[in-house]
């Protein structure tokens, strides 16, 4: 997974390795949606779209598991705008570099003809090097949690949730796009 990042043309492709790339739209995000986080953001790593159903609204906290190179927690700024927040979990240093350069490129740079709502992309995410089943996030303090296709990912499902449970406010949500097996 952390050769991924540094074999990624940009493009969403990855070049093969561990994980399979696929088409951004085959698994639910629209072409703007792309263009709005950037080619930069998506590895093609994820097997759905879970900003399509995580009703995220202005100001508020939102978790992304797995943040990879960011492309979930750039559309999730565009939402929350200035006074929301967005922090994206990853567990290798390579992706969270990554990230953290992606999103030093969007400060006042995103093609967004609004100045505002571009640097908004880039100044209220924050990346964090960590662990799903030990998430670097204060207790009841997020709003929603988004995942895509990494919870199957952990040996240890049952610790993810228990953080999850633990990081979310009451009244807060999951929007959860994995892979299921029975």
């Amino acid at each position: 997974y952390a050769a991924t990042v540094n074999r990624s043309s940009g493009d969403g492709s990855n070049g093969g390795g561990c994980c399979v790339s696929v088409d951004p739209k085959l698994v639910g995000y629209t072409p703007s949606q792309i263009i709005q986080a950037g080619n930069d953001s998506n590895l093609g790593l994820g097997c759905g779209n879970p900003m399509s159903f995580a009703n995220i609204v202005e100001g508020e906290t939102v978790l992304d598991l797995g943040s990879g190179a960011g492309v979930d927690c750039f559309l999730a700024a565009e939402v929350v705008g200035p006074t929301g927040k967005v922090i994206g979990v990853d567990m290798t240093p390579d992706m969270i570099y990554r990230a953290r350069m992606n999103a030093a490129k969007r400060v006042g740079n995103s093609g967004d003809t609004d100045a505002a709502s571009a640097s908004t992309a880039a100044t209220n995410v924050e990346f964090r090097l960590g662990e799903i089943e030990h998430l670097p996030v204060a207790d009841g303090t997020v709003d929603c949690v988004v995942s895509n296709c990494v919870i199957n990912l952990s040996p240890d499902k049952a610790q993810v949730f228990r953080e999850i449970h633990r990081i979310l406010r009451v009244g807060g949500r999951v929007a959860i796009s994995d892979v299921v097996v029975r």
